[in-house]
């Protein structure tokens, strides 16, 4: 019976196990694949010279259609070295559950990777870290869902890992910059105070490289600087910890009175709106009051009544019940307008 093995290479040429170098020397037939990873050019050469083995280099569409790797792995021993951990593209797994279908045995050798590294090297706590993003270069001009899952993080205080895509075949992917521009940007059109231009914020570049790089600073201050080759990911911290401030200012060179929770000024959608919208609504019902006949008292008392509804949901963290409120405020007041009573000027 054959064996399908997944080789993590962790995050450079020397990232690989001696685990993961044994699997490779035993394998029957070896493939290399770095479709989604910039990698140092030396890296099918250390690997070669480790094993004293071959490797042949595949094609995402190699390894997507998975065909030959299956029907190779049903005979023999066959190994995928993939950088990073295997297991983290879906693709992968996507293979590996074809695999056990099957009836092909499998194996993960696993290795180290972006989303542990980029705690390991910014001294931020792991387990603080919450929903990882990519940003593409079909996106990045629109990050609603970016922005959005953001926001998310940042609520619960959680940090969040931005990673940039690079396109090998290309030559072109996703800056710094441009994830720092592209978020701004998802501000303006969403107005969420999610994000500024004083947003603390880290660059990892080329982690595990010999030429790695790590910089901190404001959105505004890392929207002007050039980080180099790729790979690079971004950092958002949420609420920083005493012991994390201490470590960022350590490994980033930088003074800790320069680290900031940014947390700490990310306020639920409800808190950001419904203040606006209840004083846009009392300021609309002061300037009809007096205009009004003693019949829409009653209209008046209502919408009234709702704003202060809705600003004790709010101070009870019942955004949606505030939200409601609020909009049966303006409707009263709409109502008005639309009968042809009297005319609201928003």
């Amino acid at each position: 019976m054959g064996r399908l093995v997944f080789v993590g290479l962790g995050l450079g040429p020397k990232g690989i196990s001696l685990e993961g170098v044994e699997e490779l020397k035993s394998a029957d037939v070896r493939y290399l694949e770095y479709y989604t990873t910039p990698h140092e050019p030396s890296l099918l050469k250390e690997l070669e010279k480790a094993m004293g083995k071959s490797l042949t280099i595949v094609d995402r569409d190699f390894v997507e259609d998975g065909a030959k790797i299956l029907e190779e792995a049903s005979k023999k021993k066959v190994a995928l070295a993939v950088l990073g951990d295997p297991m983290i593209a879906t693709t992968h797994d996507e293979l590996r559950v074809r695999a056990i279908k099957q009836g092909i045995e499998t194996k993960v050798v696993h290795g180290a990777t972006i989303s542990s590294a980029a705690a390991s090297a910014s001294g931020l706590h792991s387990y603080k870290f919450s929903r990882t993003v990519t940003v593409t270069r079909e996106v990045v001009g629109r990050l609603t869902q970016a922005y959005h899952i953001l926001h998310e993080n940042l609520l619960e205080g959680a940090h969040t890992l931005l990673l940039l895509e690079y396109d090998l075949k290309s030559g072109e992917g996703v800056t710094p910059a441009d994830a720092v521009a592209g978020l701004l940007l998802a501000e303006g059109n969403f107005k969420r105070g999610v994000v500024s231009e004083h947003t603390f914020a880290l660059v990892l570049s080329r982690l595990g490289r010999g030429d790695s790089s790590l910089v901190a600073g404001s959105f505004s201050d890392l929207s002007q600087m050039n980080f180099g080759e790729p790979p690079h990911c971004l950092v958002v911290p949420g609420k920083l910890h005493f012991t994390e401030s201490e470590a960022v200012a350590a490994i980033f060179s930088i003074d800790e009175s320069q680290t900031r929770s940014n947390s700490e000024v990310v306020f639920r959608t409800a808190q950001t709106l419904v203040p606006k919208y209840v004083a846009k609504t009392r300021r609309a019902l002061e300037s009809v009051r007096s205009k009004l006949g003693p019949q829409y008292e009653h209209v008046i008392e209502n919408a009234e009544l709702y704003m202060k509804d809705a600003e004790n949901f709010l101070a009870n963290g019942e955004d949606e019940m505030a939200m409601l409120s609020v909009g049966y405020a303006e409707g009263l007041l709409d109502s008005l307008s639309f009968a042809g009573v009297i005319r609201i000027d928003w």
